[in-house]
């Protein structure tokens, strides 16, 4: 892979990518960077490049004779190239721009300074324009040095483990979406009173990719939920009401006319299910597929850790599993029942609208989004309610967040 570097200042890119791997890149032969100044195609004696922008105002402007002359230089030297314009004013560069570019053999990436580059470069001589974020630096080689290290490092053989690609931030799981990358520890086991986590120290290596898939997903759902896939469960996905020996009768009634209004079924524990392993046989053998038990909790101002509702919860149950949802049984009761014992793979913390949040977590935890200032979906809020409460409390979340029709 190529890539073709129009700078003022080609020294600024040249030292970025003669060093670290990129470095051994080039010298392998695997990526090559080519800079090329735009002053080798100016024609008076001060090589100038720039003058002040048509109608006044602030700064200097790119002009556009250099600039054309040098992209059509190189490309009658080394052949067409894709061409990229460097500007705030460009669409954002990402992880899947980074993936499409890797698949062209030659980019062409124009670096401007001052007040940019005559528009009319725009205009006749560039295929698309790209923007690192939303910020202004004085030019674009960092800019350029960044796409460069982005897209050179997908290219086979630039890293030395090609599964650090799959495992890292950002890319792209198909159905399962995107996510930040998971934590990451070394040796020491113990460092100044922090410990890894334990499941790290097990030898489950099962066990180890659950858990750095939840952990990932957890992490992006703090930090950048809007990378996460808005799907919803379709109109006829099997649900059902687990409701707990001791509900009274009165309830139950309540509790089979939400579950007749949602399309859902419903279960008593003591009734006409021993416990909930019996459950998980029949759902199995009714629906052909492993069934899912989530329990159901309140959330109340005093519980220390933020609300968690059904699309976090399932989201991150999906992306830990690599699976959508299968028959999804919601339980009702206490966590230590034991008709519950072993099955509850998560637990929703619904908020009862009682007060409002506020998490206790220091805010610098939560910035970092840490693996002990995560939410541990798997640990039951500390309050509860009864079960007609919580059934209207899950029904209620889940039309909210669009994982059922609002009239489900």
């Amino acid at each position: 892979m190529a890539f073709e570097v129009f700078t003022l200042f080609p020294e600024i890119v040249e030292a970025f990518v003669n060093a670290g791997l990129m470095g051994k890149a080039v010298t392998r032969g695997l990526v090559q960077v080519h800079c090329t100044n735009f002053r080798d195609f100016t024609h008076d004696r001060h090589r100038t490049v720039d003058d002040a922008p048509f109608g006044g105002g602030a700064g200097m402007v790119i002009k556009p004779e250099p600039v054309v002359d040098a992209l059509e230089a190189v490309t009658a030297a080394r052949g067409p190239m894709h061409r990229i314009l460097l500007t705030p004013s460009g669409a954002t560069f990402d992880q899947r721009a980074a993936e499409r570019l890797a698949r062209m053999p030659r980019l062409a990436l124009l670096c401007g300074r001052y007040e940019g580059i005559d528009d009319r470069v725009r205009e006749g001589w560039v295929d698309e324009c790209l923007s690192i974020g939303d910020f202004v630096l004085n030019g674009g080689e960092v800019a350029a040095a960044v796409i460069i290290e982005a897209v050179g490092r997908l290219r086979e053989g630039v890293l030395g483990n090609p599964d650090s690609i799959v495992e890292e931030s950002h890319h792209d799981e198909g159905d399962w979406g995107t996510v930040l990358e998971h934590p990451h520890y070394t040796r020491p086991a113990e460092f100044r009173g922090r410990e890894i986590p334990p499941v790290l120290l097990a030898g489950d290596h099962g066990k180890v990719e659950a858990w750095r898939r939840r952990q990932a997903c957890l992490r992006t759902w703090a930090l950048r939920p809007e990378l996460r896939p808005r799907w919803r469960l379709p109109a006829e996905h099997p649900c059902t009401l687990v409701a707990p020996a001791d509900t009274p009768e009165g309830d139950l009634e309540v509790l089979r006319e939400l579950a007749a209004a949602a399309g859902w079924g419903i279960r008593v524990i003591g009734s006409n299910m021993r416990d909930l392993k019996q459950l998980r046989r029949a759902l199995r053998r009714r629906h052909g597929a492993e069934p899912w038990f989530v329990g159901v909790g309140p959330w109340r101002p005093a519980d220390p850790l933020p609300p968690r509702g059904p699309r976090l919860v399932l989201d991150t149950l999906a992306f830990e599993r690599r699976a959508f949802p299968g028959p999804l049984a919601l339980w009702l009761g206490e966590p230590q029942d034991p008709a519950a014992a072993g099955l509850i793979s998560a637990w929703l913390a619904l908020d009862t609208g009682e007060g409002a949040h506020e998490d206790v977590r220091s805010n610098h935890r939560r910035r970092l989004a840490i693996a002990s200032a995560l939410i541990d979906i798997s640990q039951p809020p500390a309050a509860r309610a009864s079960a007609v409460s919580l059934a209207q409390l899950v029904l209620a979340a889940m039309r909210a967040e669009g994982l059922l029709p609002a009239s489900a």
